[in-house]
């Protein structure tokens, strides 16, 4: 029995001292290891960042508007009276000069015959002024004082014609009489509203631009209309203005459609999309975009030494890639998670993000 309690006992202190051992070398390992890890733990903060590069990029400018006449005027009275006639209906396309609205002529033409008749006469006495002249048996003044008043004679026959041709009011140019704003026994004064007339040809597009969107398109540029009812036509633009809009800081535009023979109407919401030249330019997330401390739109990026700066960007293009902005070089590294919380200046321990950008 002693023999085997002795055995057992050696067993047991051989086990026991094999777990002790065990157990002891994997604390050692275990606090080398935190050593290893603490001493490994950068002092700067790290930050995922992204490569890009610059590339050509054809820019595309969309702008949303609607279609309008070439020309719209609304027809009004140059005098007082009572409408008489309205021989146009609505929706007719007229010539230029065709009678729209006529006015009751009262005592114009009265006028007219009584100014005629002032000058008929003041031309004779101005010719028996010039043949006594000629003869010596009148004063030399009295030839010029007989000019006068024939000249003021024929003034005021060319005032009563004027007054006169008021009382008809007629297209300045070729279009469509959209709509009549004064019927027939209607009294209108001066500035009264007989109609509404509009010139469809050709159709344009009324719309505005960004500012930035401003700096890349002229006048004669060519582009797509897409209106709202799925068709498309052809455009030009004839017009860019060079002054913003005070409140919304746009630019108005206008492009004309090549409509052919298919009848479009003012007012439909149309779609422009106008190609304006290929520029250098960077895709990038708009995620990526932040907002410098003045409010300018930028980004931020990591300099060649690992500190972080911001710079501003245009965004000049859309698309479901992503954005494309001017203003960055032709290479960057774009530090693409957590920017809004990094300050210029701050050196950072950049790491690579696969598959952002």
């Amino acid at each position: 029995m002693n023999r085997s309690v002795l055995i057992a006992a050696i067993i047991l202190a051989i086990i026991v001292a094999y777990f002790g051992v065990r157990s002891a070398m994997r604390g050692s390992i275990s606090t080398e290891q935190s050593v290893a890890e603490a001493s490994a733990r950068p002092d700067t903060p790290q930050a995922l960042v992204v490569e890009a590069t610059s590339q050509l990029h054809m820019v595309h400018i969309s702008a949303k508007g609607q279609t309008a006449p070439d020309k719209s005027v609304t027809l009004k009275s140059g005098t007082s009276g009572t409408v008489v006639s309205t021989p146009v209906r609505e929706g007719t396309f007229v010539k230029a000069g065709t009678l729209l609205c006529g006015l009751d002529v009262e005592s114009r033409s009265a006028r007219v015959q009584e100014a005629e008749a002032a000058r008929d006469a003041a031309r004779i006495d101005f010719e028996a002024a010039v043949t006594l002249a000629e003869k010596g048996l009148t004063p030399a003044n009295r030839e010029a004082s007989a000019k006068a008043s024939l000249d003021a004679a024929e003034a005021a026959v060319t005032a009563a014609k004027v007054e006169l041709g008021r009382t008809q009011i007629r297209a300045p140019f070729d279009g469509v009489f959209e709509r009549r704003l004064a019927e027939a026994g209607d009294y209108l004064s001066p500035g009264g509203a007989c109609g509404l007339l509009v010139d469809m040809t050709p159709v344009i597009v009324a719309a505005e631009v960004t500012e930035a969107q401003a700096g890349l398109i002229k006048t004669g540029m060519t582009g797509e209309a897409l209106l709202a009812d799925g068709r498309k036509f052809p455009a030009k633009l004839r017009f860019v203005a060079r002054t913003a809009n005070e409140q919304t800081r746009t630019f108005p535009m206008e492009a004309e459609l090549e409509t052919g023979d298919e009848i479009v109407a003012a007012g439909v919401t149309a779609s422009l999309t106008i190609p304006a030249g290929e520029v250098q330019a960077t895709l990038i997330k708009p995620s990526l975009l932040t907002l410098s401390d003045g409010g300018q739109l930028g980004v931020r990026h990591v300099l060649e030494d690992d500190t972080v700066t911001f710079a501003q960007v245009n965004v000049i293009d859309e698309t479901p890639q992503g954005a494309w902005v001017t203003g960055l070089p032709e290479r960057i590294l774009l530090i693409s998670m957590g920017q809004d919380y990094l300050n210029d200046g701050v050196k950072i321990q950049p790491v690579p993000a696969e598959g952002a950008r």
